[in-house]
């Protein structure tokens, strides 16, 4: 470095500067994949930082979003220092605390990283991965996540965040990947109707493209994401930019009652609490007032507030759920999850009218 050269102590991936220039010229991620003559992979690497930038790429970059070749062979290069820079900055024992939260076998398995070759090759891929220039950073920002003291205070929150921070941040550079309108709260809540509707679809690649449309169609990017072994959020609701918003959903116990709750607890929070906060659902986080509020949401959005009364009166009689189901224009099983939810059901009974998925027609439903 000469002297009185400028060296940030932070980064920023070369990929953030290929999404700004993507999104000044409109283009989604298989645009750029088409002028690139690659595979989306090839670009979700590209945003990541997984792929680096070479010289084709460079000569490719300069053809489709702009800047020279010797500008993105640059801005590799400073990211590259940059990156190793922040790394050596970290102390031995605080990386080795930090790695031994990470599930880095699971990231590398879902090619969310690559698989590091050793610990210092490690701490590089998280400090990437996250965009962060180290653990302390890493903490502010997915810590603050967890809106819920109870949980966030918890025992088993610091040993939690490691996986949903690795979830999160994988959910954002899915949602960075889609292609979605500007923001529309009226828009969205508008659509409440036909999404309504998706829930009597009995198979993923019928309702799930249909569902991911029509969020877009509002701003909202819904990415349908497996959570690494020891996340245990269901979903997850946050702006990822000031026009876009992005709804993860986990799939968790794999039961369109399930499911479909969810979707709408995190609809409810789009419409209910814009732009305030994360939300992170899980399980064992105590519920706060706009967790309520949700929950009465997705509740009276699925079975009609004047329909409650007569949901309670049902049993556990098959037929009548079946008739009362077809009556208010939704799944059978829905009724049972809400039923069971309140206690008017117990846990065991009538789960044989519930929807059950399997992830193979899941990744279908996404391909």
């Amino acid at each position: 470095m000469t002297e009185g050269a400028f060296e940030p102590d932070w980064f920023s991936r070369p990929g953030e500067t290929v999404s700004s220039l993507m999104s000044r010229r409109g283009l989604s991620a298989m645009d750029l994949a088409e002028r690139l003559g690659c595979g989306r992979e090839k670009v979700r690497g590209l945003l990541t930082g997984l792929t680096a930038i070479d010289d084709d790429l460079a000569n490719g970059l300069a053809e489709a979003v702009g800047g020279t070749p010797a500008f993105w062979r640059k801005r590799q290069a400073t990211y590259e220092r940059c990156l190793a820079r922040a790394a050596d900055s970290v102390p031995a024992e605080t990386a080795s605390h930090w790695l031994m939260q990470i599930p880095l076998s699971g990231m590398a398995s879902s090619g969310w990283i690559e698989r590091p070759p050793g610990r210092p090759q490690a701490l590089r891929s998280c400090l990437a991965y996250f965009g962060v220039t180290g653990p302390d950073e890493w903490r502010r920002r997915y810590a603050e996540v967890a809106a819920d003291v109870a949980f966030r205070t918890s025992p088993t929150f610091e040993s939690s965040l490691g996986p949903l921070s690795a979830w999160l941040r994988q959910a954002e550079i899915e949602a960075s990947m889609m292609s979605c309108a500007t923001w529309d709260r009226d828009a969205l809540e508008a659509s409440l109707g036909r999404l309504r509707k998706l829930t009597l679809l009995r198979e993923p690649s019928k309702f799930l493209p249909r569902l991911r449309s029509i969020c877009a169609e509002a701003g909202v990017a819904v990415v349908v994401l497996r959570a690494p072994q020891g996340c245990r959020a269901s979903g997850a609701t946050r702006f990822v930019s000031p026009d876009r918003a992005m709804v993860v959903l986990s799939f968790r116990h794999l039961s369109e009652d399930h499911f479909w709750f969810t979707f709408f607890h995190e609809v409810g929070h789009l419409l209910l609490h814009g732009r305030s906060a994360t939300f992170v659902d899980v399980e064992a986080a105590a519920t706060d007032e706009r967790e309520r509020e949700a929950n009465a949401f997705a509740a009276t959005t699925l079975i009609p507030a004047a329909r409650q009364g007569e949901m309670a009166t049902l049993g556990a009689r098959s037929q009548r759920v079946l008739r009362f189901a077809a009556s208010v224009g939704i799944s059978p099983g829905i009724v049972v999850g809400q039923m069971q939810h309140q206690a008017l059901l117990g846990p065991a009974n009538l789960n044989f009218l519930k929807r059950r998925y399997a992830w193979e027609d899941i990744d279908a439903a996404l391909a």
